[in-house]
């Protein structure tokens, strides 16, 4: 039996609604991370004002009410519908006001779109891994192509659009459609059999690329576009392809191994015919171009024609005005060549005296000049110290001349000698009877001391 006396209840701790509903949802989001659940879509509803969602996913045997906020339903591709089978990633919480049991959902996925998202995934990194992303490249694709393959289905709106394109953008281009399945089972089987039939065709008649291409749809309805097998041998196709499948929002693996991806069908049309509609508007521009210079052209030649009517001449008088214009020519002529021959001959003498001037035979002439001055002066030193050498020794010889005994004599002069050859140049050294011999200009003779 409950106890309620008074000490009792004073020790109770008693919460507010409030406070149990938020210790109930404090409670939720520690013991529950983040969590999938996956069910069907009742009493769905979207506030206008507001933009977030308020609905129930049910099984066969519950239901759980959960609430979506634009912030995280504005990422969404697609808006979910009563009876959708979706997947739903969110925490759940209770709403205080009204206590209620709920999901705060952050991301939607329709039943087997996020498996198929996931293979998708895996199989893109492989494929980019092996490299296969990387081997065809947009600038493989002929900038005028004039025969293009299509495959795709021919009961769809996707061939329609190219075809018109084409024949909007260049209609010159031949465009060839090879039927293949789209969508369903076979369908990537069917394409790459219409791709090997498309090469084996271009082999006898060229191709110059081709369009892969669709209408847009749910990931199910493109997904023979992710098959492996497919997209390894379009990695390798010989032949240029342009993808274009789906909408702008449609991206699958085909987009990655063809040479470029096009938003749509139209769009893959658009760049198969960039160039040549490029072309076509430079012809129109040449075109434009060339009526105005012509007409310019014929309208300056008629005045041309006008204005030379009027100034006609007779033949003769034009001859008698040629043979005047042709004697100035003439005249013209002669005087130029005169001055060219003369600058001719005036290079000439320069050259021909840099070349003299360089030449080994002037440089010898000189040196055999400097070499006959160099002896001239030499011959002219030499001569002139024979001539001092021959006046010094003349000087010499006179002075010793001077100084002969025989010069001495000459002048009547003589030289007295003893018996013994001495000269006797003092008388009181004689005796009487010395025998003497005395020396004259012209020979001697003796004498004897007899005083």
């Amino acid at each position: 039996m409950e106890d309620y006396s008074e000490n009792n209840i004073a020790e109770r701790e008693i919460l507010s609604v409030t406070e149990i509903n938020k210790t109930a949802n404090d409670f939720l989001n520690e013991a529950f991370p983040p969590l999938w659940v996956a069910g069907e879509i009742s009493n769905f509803r979207e506030y206008g004002t507001s933009g977030h969602w308020y609905f129930s996913i049910k099984d066969s045997e519950s239901v759980l009410s959960c609430s979506m906020f634009r912030l995280q339903n504005n990422a969404l591709r697609f808006k979910p519908k009563e009876g959708d089978q979706v997947i739903l990633q969110g925490k759940l919480s209770i709403y205080s006001k009204s206590g209620r049991y709920q999901l705060i959902a952050s991301k939607m996925e329709l039943a087997g779109f996020g498996e198929l998202m996931r293979q998708y995934e895996q199989l893109k990194n492989k494929l980019n891994t092996e490299g296969l992303f990387q081997i065809k490249l947009p600038e493989n694709i002929p900038e005028i192509v004039s025969r293009v393959a299509i495959v795709t289905s021919p009961q769809g709106a996707a061939i329609r659009d190219v075809l018109s394109t084409l024949n909007r953008r260049a209609p010159h281009v031949e465009a060839i459609v090879v039927a293949s399945k789209v969508q369903g089972e076979g369908s990537a089987a069917s394409i790459k059999k219409a791709l090997e039939r498309v090469n084996v065709f271009s082999e006898q008649n060229a191709v110059d690329a081709v369009i892969v291409c669709r209408g847009g749809g749910s990931i199910e309805d493109l997904w023979s576009f992710n098959d492996e097998e497919l997209c390894r041998y379009m990695a390798h196709y010989p032949l240029p392809v342009i993808s274009g499948v789906g909408h702008e929002t449609d991206f699958t693996l085909v987009d990655f191994v063809a040479n470029t991806r096009a938003a749509t069908p139209t769009a893959a049309a658009e760049i198969i015919t960039e160039g040549a509609s490029k072309l076509n508007d430079y012809f129109l521009y040449l075109k434009e171009r060339l009526q105005k210079e012509s007409t310019s052209y014929l309208r300056n030649l008629k005045e041309k024609i006008h204005n030379l009517s009027r100034l006609l001449k007779s033949p003769k008088q034009r001859l008698e005005d040629q043979y005047q214009r042709l004697d100035m020519i003439s005249e013209r002529l002669l005087i130029g060549m005169k001055l060219k021959i003369n600058n001719k001959n005036a290079n000439y003498s320069l050259v021909s005296a840099k070349l003299d001037a360089l030449s080994p035979s002037q440089k010898i002439a000189v040196a055999k000049d400097k070499i006959r001055n160099a002896q001239n002066n030499l011959l002219e030193k030499i001569r002139m110290r024979l001539k001092n050498l021959e006046n010094r020794i003349l000087i010499q010889y006179e002075k010793i001349s001077a100084l002969n005994p025989n010069e001495i004599l000459k002048r009547g002069y003589s030289i007295t000698f003893d018996q013994d050859g001495t000269i006797i140049d003092d008388p009181s050294k004689l005796s009487k009877g010395d025998v003497l011999d005395t020396q004259l200009a012209k020979g001697k003779f003796k004498s004897q001391v007899i005083d």
